[in-house]
């Protein structure tokens, strides 16, 4: 277990080094880091908090914490057009991170088409927006053990994407494709 905490740990803070200069505000009950930039890396947020209740959180999720990464990969793929950003990944929990917000500083403004996929038994909840509004103004979209595929249009430079967790831990992965 020690082995797999170094080597997520090891990952953050690759991940952390590569987007210096960007922007996670995670707010509410201690939670993962939230990254963000204009092309973010796909990143697993290790537990913030220590202990067992951590260790039992990840012990929960449907695949082990370290293939998250490779998981996200099949599960929204990426075509790795120009307009297409890396796959945001990760894992959220009640004891660790329900709660997590990436602003994505320098991400153009335009309409974007997206997919959200989530695995587990908690129910994770989406909402995407502009930078600075207080408040998402799309409709959230919540996800359960499934896939989606929805669209997001933003008017300014920036965005900003909010994922709260309800309930068991969940593993998420969410591609945005702009669209022409």
């Amino acid at each position: 277990m020690a082995m797999r905490r170094a080597a997520t740990i090891g990952l953050i803070l690759v991940a952390g080094i590569a987007l210096a200069g960007c922007t996670g505000e995670p707010s509410g009950s201690p939670s993962g880091p939230a990254s963000g930039s204009p092309s973010p890396s796909a990143s697993t947020p290790a537990p913030t908090s220590t202990g067992d209740a951590a260790d039992a959180d990840e012990a929960l999720l449907p695949i082990p914490a370290d293939e998250i990464r490779d998981w996200a990969e099949t599960a929204v793929p990426s075509t790795g057009a120009e307009g297409s950003t890396p796959i945001l990944s990760g894992w959220l929990s009640e004891n660790t991170s329900p709660h997590q917000k990436t602003l994505l500083q320098s991400q153009e403004a335009g309409a974007y088409q997206a997919q959200l996929a989530c695995r587990g038994d908690g129910t994770i909840t989406l909402t995407v927006g502009e930078l600075d509004e207080e408040q998402p103004s799309a409709e959230p979209i919540v996800c359960a053990n499934e896939t989606i595929a929805f669209d997001v249009t933003t008017a300014a430079t920036g965005m900003q994407i909010v994922m709260d967790l309800e309930g068991a831990p969940a593993i998420y992965a969410l591609s945005l494709q702009r669209m022409s």
